[in-house]
């Protein structure tokens, strides 16, 4: 097996509660779906990119992104077998670290998997074993941490845990997945058990993220594990439904779309997308339609209006949410992580270039392009954007770009 063909999700992360409009806290953003909110963005780059502002190494190996939050950057990386989150202002300085125990090089693949989220003061990791750690943004102390193996059964997978921890007002989510304990949800101050999803199915994680979606009167977690999709009741830990969606290596990585009572899935391996409609009373799902484009590895899904924007080995692939109708593929600077933000999506792709793509139904235009000659190693991490600022995490270094509409050439 050519492990180039199975590098997967160690791009993962979560949603915490947003401090600051401009704040990426956690896994794809605020709202997990990876649109920012922000405007008086450049529109086209110059010649030679954005420029840049800054960059710091030694945050060790990791295929992570970044979250930010009240002016501070949180990376997490791996040093000599061991994890660390790396605390940076945004003007480019070290602040602390977080060391947060054992990470995994195996497959060959040395480095964090995970993105850290930040809620409330705290910030929050999952290690590729399943031990998830709460500490003090501003001190630095550990409040609690959960081996999540041990306390559930949890059990490792291919490429080890990849999944980023998902917040709440009072909970934390992760999926350890035991036979007897799906997915689970802590009190996020204490690390206590609060439920304990016990599904009819027995499968693994699938090194993707959750998100979670008002349904009816309460709330559901949707996410990826390894034999396809569920949902589950957020507030009581209650599993509503699994659809198969499976691949030949159970990777999952891209968190869902969720939009009246439609669920949008992909995956790699010749799975495709599908578009889902959840039963009104939530214990069921029945399919919409199913493409085979986009295929998306683990490089995410923009939805914008109608369209959703993904990649595939070939390059940009743009789909109608409601009806599955492929308009164009093939498109941008080829497979990548995607994020968007006023107008542009931000395509950082795999050979180690990020563009900065004008898309709509009627096509692509390159409106910018930005070689990334810092760093080693595979260009997986997810460019983040927040307070005027293009973050592009490569491996054990990080770069700020300036990227507002009036910053200076």
């Amino acid at each position: 097996m050519n492990r180039w063909l199975v590098a997967m999700c160690f791009v993962v992360g979560s949603a915490g509660r947003v401090s600051d409009g401009a704040d990426w806290p956690c896994w794809r953003g605020p709202n997990r779906d990876g649109i920012s909110r922000e405007k008086g963005l450049m529109q086209e780059w110059p010649a030679a990119g954005p420029r840049k502002v800054w960059s710091v190494s030694g945050l060790g190996e990791g295929y992570g992104t970044v979250a930010v939050a009240r002016g501070v950057i949180y990376v997490a990386g791996q040093v000599g077998g061991r994890g660390k989150v790396t605390a940076i202002s945004v003007g480019g300085k070290k602040l602390r670290e977080y060391p947060y125990g054992r990470e995994s090089a195996k497959g060959g693949l040395r480095g964090s998997r995970t993105t850290p989220t930040w809620d409330d003061g705290r910030v929050y990791v999952m290690s590729s074993y399943g031990v998830v750690s709460c500490w003090d943004a501003e001190s630095g102390r550990k409040l609690w941490d959960v081996d999540t193996f041990a306390k559930f059964g949890g059990r490792n997978i291919t490429w080890q845990i990849a999944e980023s921890v998902l917040t709440d007002a009072s909970r934390l989510y992760c999926t350890p997945g035991g036979p007897d304990a799906l997915v689970v949800a802590l009190d996020k101050k204490t690390g206590k058990t609060v439920w304990v999803c016990d599904p009819p199915i027995d499968a693994k994680s699938a090194y993707c993220s959750p998100i979670i979606v008002p349904f009816g009167r309460g709330r559901m977690l949707l996410t990826m594990v390894e034999t396809g999709a569920i949902g589950v009741n957020a507030d009581t830990g209650g599993f509503l439904w699994h659809r198969p969606h499976k691949n030949r290596y159970a990777v999952h990585p891209n968190t869902p779309i969720f939009e009246n009572r439609m669920v949008f899935i992909s995956s790699d391996y010749r799975q495709g997308s599908e578009l889902l409609q959840i039963a009104p009373n939530g214990r069921g799902v029945k399919q919409v339609w199913r493409s085979p484009v986009p295929d998306t590895h683990h490089g995410g899904l923009v939805k914008i209006g109608r369209c959703v924007y993904g990649t595939n080995n070939r390059g940009l692939v743009c789909i109608d949410f409601q009806t599955g109708k492929v308009y164009w593929q093939n498109q941008g600077v080829g497979k990548g992580a995607v994020v968007y933000a006023d107008n542009r999506l931000y395509c950082y792709s795999e050979r180690g270039v990020v563009g900065l793509l004008e898309v709509g139904p009627r096509g692509c235009k390159v409106r910018g392009k930005l070689r990334i000659t810092e760093g080693t190693r595979q260009h997986w991490a997810h460019p983040v954007v927040s307070g005027g600022r293009l973050y592009i995490r490569h491996d054990d270094v990080l770069m700020a770009f300036d990227i507002r509409a009036n910053s200076a050439r």
